[in-house]
């Protein structure tokens, strides 16, 4: 294709026209059987860099399978050739229509291979190794060239729509709304997702069975510019008819009447069938929940819709088990009933069993409290706790709301009444007596509970305490953690993954203080690598007293292989001060640490070994070990 004269080029976007052929090779060189394979071959790529020699060695198998060479020349020639299909739909993805891809094999493997100046005019350089003494052994070379050409920008953008009655002069006629702007490059996937956004907001728009209908795309090699046509087809306009509910068995009609987000006769919108589906997937009540509307609008303008759900077991016991050489064995049971009075009251007990703790807890939680999203939440709580620091026996009662804040944030506020006698080393036995407002928000980004690749969490706390400890008492805790999740590479097969937590008590002294409500470190679920809460200000006794501000850090490489089997190094470290503001001049106390992990349906199961590197406490340093469902964080 030439650029000289006005010329104009139809592509279409998802399926474009190749425009790159390579040559086969013009000597046919009677390569030993195995060749390939014994020597093995390395990639380079020319003329091109950045982010689109990234995406080009993303979709190469060349590059991805170069551990597993093929047997033979021609193997390597027919790998090669598929790269270049795939590298060509590349470039025009990106918006170079004019691009194109060669590939030239070099069977000495020689450094200085000659670069390719064209893309269509090169051959393998394949010569006749026969009755040659010192052929060769080292691996053979391919280079890869790319001349991808100018870049596309957008031109204009129009939204053409077909078979409906609608008006249609409110509704957009580009897609710039949608980030497809004129100047900026043609990207497939930037179009195909304003399309998408464009069939959202009409399905949100009164048009239920809106979808698109194709698209015209015209390059201009003069401007270098990309025109786009969508067309869409729009149908008729609906309002929102009778909702039918299809599959409850035990859950009351009552409590979906209660929650549903529309009005017959208003105007038909996904955005809020989705939000009740989403409030009934939360209620933790069924195992399916789905929508299905008629084939077709009826005559008064409205549309049915059906809700079809499957309910879940009523009750649920489960029991599961933990050890680590810091905290010993435990043991953790509890017993459910989701649906106690038929509109989605949940009761729930828990026991936990431990060499340190022993726990009873209660849950009741009633979905739909007030408002369709809303959950209240009662809780009572009775255990002892026995570490080297302090001893605990007492109990807590508490209520809490709790919401969706955003499509991924929820927020938590409650009140709770904490009493329990704490027994301190070197200290006299006290009686507490606190009430709380724990306030909490929390976003959850991860794509996974158990076993997140990507993605990050975080989660804000707050509570401020005022009763009784000795003497009057006022003191306010503060909790941030933050958690991601980065793939190195497109498997997901290896995972960098973070945490990071900061806390700070104000208000009050550290010896005013509650044992139980001080920031200690160290343990599963802190610092690996030392003694549950060794990591703490040390008291004029030599022993550990705990303080008012802390900060961990967690850092581990995942590495997933075979499926089903799993290393995972990591480090760990962290601090806490007897100031309300972490001192970073306190010594931090760091651990190093290697885990396994064996993947199963439900979840990994893992192994983590850890040993100190540096420690601010007399505790003698010994290897630890834990084992876990799920990862560490």
């Amino acid at each position: 294709m030439t650029r000289s004269g006005p010329f104009y080029l139809f592509a279409a976007l998802l399926l474009p026209v190749l425009g790159a052929l390579v040559p086969a090779g013009a000597q046919a060189a009677q390569a030993t059987p195995g060749l390939v394979a014994e020597r093995g071959y390395v990639v380079r790529f020319e003329g091109v860099s950045g982010d689109l020699l990234g995406r080009l060695e993303g979709v190469s198998q060349l590059v991805q399978r170069r551990d597993t060479p093929p047997p033979s020349l021609g193997g390597l020639r027919r790998r090669a050739q598929s790269d270049i299909n795939r590298m060509t739909r590349v470039l025009q993805s990106r918006g170079y229509f004019e691009g194109s891809a060669a590939y030239q094999i070099d069977i000495r493997g020689d450094a200085a291979l000659q670069p390719v100046e064209t893309a269509s005019s090169q051959l393998d350089q394949v010569p006749d190794l026969d009755g040659q003494r010192d052929a060769p052994t080292g691996p053979m070379g391919v280079v890869v060239s790319i001349a991808p050409g100018p870049q596309f920008m957008m031109g204009a953008s129009r939204i053409e729509y077909r078979d409906t009655d609608a008006a249609t002069q409110d509704l957009p006629a580009t897609l710039g709304t949608f980030d497809v702007e004129a100047g900026k490059p043609a990207i497939a996937s930037t179009i195909l997702s304003a399309e998408k956004k464009l069939v959202a907001v009409l399905q949100q728009s009164g048009f239920p069975f809106a979808k698109t209908a194709g698209r015209k795309a015209l390059a201009n090699v003069e401007t270098d510019t990309l025109d786009v046509t969508t067309h869409v087809q729009l149908g008729d306009r609906a309002t929102f008819g009778v909702l039918t509910v299809e599959g409850l068995e035990r859950v009351e009609q009552r409590y979906i009447d209660e929650r549903v987000t529309f009005k017959t006769g208003e105007e038909y919108d996904t955005k809020k069938l989705s939000e009740m589906r989403a409030a009934l997937v939360r209620s933790g009540l069924f195992t399916g929940v789905r929508f299905e509307t008629a084939k077709q609008v009826a005559a008064d303008g409205s549309l049915p819709v059906t809700l079809k759900v499957t309910e879940r077991a009523r009750r649920t016991v489960g029991v599961g088990a933990k050890y680590s050489s810091t905290e010993g064995f435990g043991i953790e049971a509890h017993w459910e009933n989701r649906n106690l009075l038929g509109e989605g009251q949940q009761l729930r007990f828990e026991l936990r069993l431990s060499e340190i703790e022993q726990e009873a807890e209660a849950r009741y939680r009633v979905s739909g409290f007030r408002l369709p999203q809303q959950t209240l939440e009662l809780g009572a709580l009775a255990g002892r706790e026995s570490t080297d620091v302090y001893d605990r026996l007492g109990g807590m009662v508490s209520a809490a709301i709790e919401r969706p804040l955003g499509e991924r944030w929820t927020g938590r506020a409650g009140v709770v009444l904490d009493v329990a006698e704490i027994d301190e080393v070197g200290e006299p036995t006290e009686t507490s007596m606190l009430v709380g407002v724990p306030l909490k928000a929390s976003y959850d980004g991860a794509n996974s509970a158990l076993d997140p690749t990507s993605g990050y969490r975080l989660t804000l706390g707050a509570t401020p305490y005022v009763g009784q400890f000795d003497d009057f008492l006022a003191f306010h805790v503060a909790d941030a953690e933050a958690r991601t999740y980065l793939p190195l590479n497109s498997s997901k097969s290896l995972v960098f993954a973070t945490r990071g937590r900061l806390g700070s008590i104000v208000g009050a002294r550290t010896g005013a203080l509650p044992a139980d409500k001080r920031f200690f470190a160290g343990g599963a679920g802190s610092i690996r690598g030392f003694e549950f809460q060794e990591i703490a200000p040390l008291g004029s006794d030599g022993t550990q007293e705990g303080g008012r501000s802390v900060i961990e850090f967690s850092n581990e490489l995942r590495w997933r292989f075979w499926d089903d089997y799993g290393i995972v190094p990591f480090v760990d470290g962290g601090t806490v001060s007897d100031a309300p503001v972490p001192d970073f001049k306190d010594e931090f106390a760091w651990a190093a640490g290697l885990g396994f992990r064996y993947y199963t349906s439900f979840g990994p199961l893992g192994v983590d070994l850890a040993y100190p590197i540096t420690t601010p406490s007399d505790e003698e340093a010994s290897l630890k070990f834990y084992v876990t469902l799920g990862q560490s964080f």
